[in-house]
């Protein structure tokens, strides 16, 4: 058995020093697994165009849902509904259906990318899905299930918005919802210019950073990383609560509002002194870190 187990760890050392050889000789690209070891040159990406599996009224469309793995996802508003996928050679492949309103486009990984690199930058895996929604879709909703990729919103208009999201960066910029729910782990929450009625947000081992919005209600929870809020306003209340970061808001509206930490300082600056009081409509809530309103 232990002739077996040192036989298999040899031959695996073997082939990645094969494939890292061949990335040598070879121009920048990736080294995949897929039944084994294999290097595909950077020039190997390709972009395929899978707007001909949209269905005929695009105007139906009501809910877009997408499920990705290892590949980057961008929505973003555009002249005409369109989605493209920009992939490895035929390792990747993307299924797009259509029924009763709901759009899916789901994303099968058939080669594990163990390293994607250029010499000139060390650089992330390449490989995106990027959906255009124009103005003439009215979308209800939209979910996004990924891991392994970032995930961006830009310039979107939805009633209902979600996003859950493992091992990179969630970023929505100018989007305007009723609802947004982010639920994210080991990655960052960028959100920049958000009109938004109720806003969730869920993270774990990373910051949270809310700048130049407009938020009715907003619930978020962190845990070990910091959270930032900048040059927005909440009007309505709910809470913000962190484990083992710091909380930090600055030049914000806000209600009428408690703030306390177990462990750290509170610091609020005189001009909201007023708003601080009782139970507050906004509780602001820290376990281990600093909390600082100015």
């Amino acid at each position: 058995m232990k002739r077996r187990t040192m036989l298999g760890w040899s031959l695996l050392a073997i082939g990645t020093v094969m494939a890292i050889s061949s990335a040598v000789i070879e121009k920048p690209g990736s080294i995949s697994w897929h039944d084994k070891f294999s290097y595909q040159k950077a020039g190997a990406l390709k972009t395929t165009d899978l707007s001909q599996q949209l269905p005929p009224k695009i105007e139906d469309i009501k809910k877009l849902t997408i499920d990705s793995s290892d590949k980057a996802v961008y929505i973003e508003r555009g002249d005409h509904f369109a989605i493209t996928e920009t992939h490895i050679g035929n390792d990747d492949k993307t299924k797009v259906t259509y029924s009763n309103g709901t759009l899916a486009v789901k994303n099968i990984v058939r080669s594990n990318h163990i390293i994607s690199f250029d010499w000139r930058r060390f650089s992330e895996d390449q490989t995106r899905l990027t959906i255009t929604v124009p103005d003439s879709v009215q979308l209800k909703a939209i979910h996004v299930t990924q891991s392994n990729g970032d995930t961006t919103l830009s310039d979107i208009r939805a009633d209902d918005i979600q996003v859950q999201s493992e091992n990179d960066d969630v970023t929505l910029a100018r989007v305007v919802a009723k609802n947004a729910k982010i639920n994210l782990e080991n990655g960052e929450a960028k959100l920049h210019q958000l009109t938004v009625d109720n806003l969730q947000v869920q993270s774990e081992n990373d910051d949270v950073t809310l700048a130049a919005s407009t938020i009715k209600t907003i619930k978020t929870e962190l845990q070990n990383g910091d959270a930032e809020i900048a040059n927005s306003q909440i009007l309505d209340g709910g809470y913000i609560r962190n484990e083992n970061g710091d909380i930090s808001i600055e030049t914000t509206k806000l209600p009428t509002f408690s703030a306390r930490t177990e462990i750290g300082d509170t610091e609020v600056a005189p001009a909201f002194v007023r708003q601080q009081g009782g139970k507050g409509d906004l509780i602001i809530q820290n376990q281990n870190g600093d909390i600082e309103i100015e």
